[in-house]
């Protein structure tokens, strides 16, 4: 399971690399399937879901601190489409601790979010909790790449 630790010192960053570097093997019979059970079972402790604005909403709202930075997939993807995720309580602390993000109020997180309109959001679990808000970029995203490869990854329950 991902921690905050893992976010804060970066470990995020190298997993998230690798998953997608490995995504590219997924087709090739025998090997691909092993390669997409360890995937699915390293994402699966984040149960990552898709939300709407409502439910970030309320959980901007419900949280303790919030913080904006850089989503994974764009420290990875200098090029890519520049979004920022809303982290939340611990892992917002632990961010802006680290400077990887800055100390929002929970309007700026909402405002940030709504931005972005046309990314879809993705809530994710980090240390067992929600507490990362993405307006996800699909191109480079690794759980959109790991659904392109037919694993089933993002919970689309609302």
């Amino acid at each position: 399971m991902a921690d905050v630790n893992d976010y804060i010192t970066g470990k995020i960053l190298v997993d998230t690399k690798l998953a997608l570097r490995y995504l590219k093997f997924v087709k090739i019979p025998v090997i691909g399937s092993l390669i997409g059970k360890k995937l699915l079972d390293k994402v699966k402790s984040f149960e990552p879901r898709l939300i709407d604005m409502e439910t970030a909403s309320k959980l901007i709202q419900e949280a303790e601190k919030c913080a904006a930075g850089e989503r994974v997939c764009r420290a990875i993807h200098k090029n890519s489409e520049h979004t920022e995720s809303v982290f939340l309580d611990e892992l917002a602390e632990g961010m802006i601790e680290a400077g990887k993000a800055r100390d929002i109020t929970k309007e700026e997180a909402l405002n940030n979010l709504k931005k972005y309109l046309n990314n879809p959001l993705i809530l994710s679990k980090v240390s067992g909790k929600y507490m990362e808000i993405c307006p996800s970029s699909p191109g480079e995203c690794v759980y959109w790449n790991m659904e392109r490869c037919k694993l089933k990854c993002l919970n689309r329950t609302r």
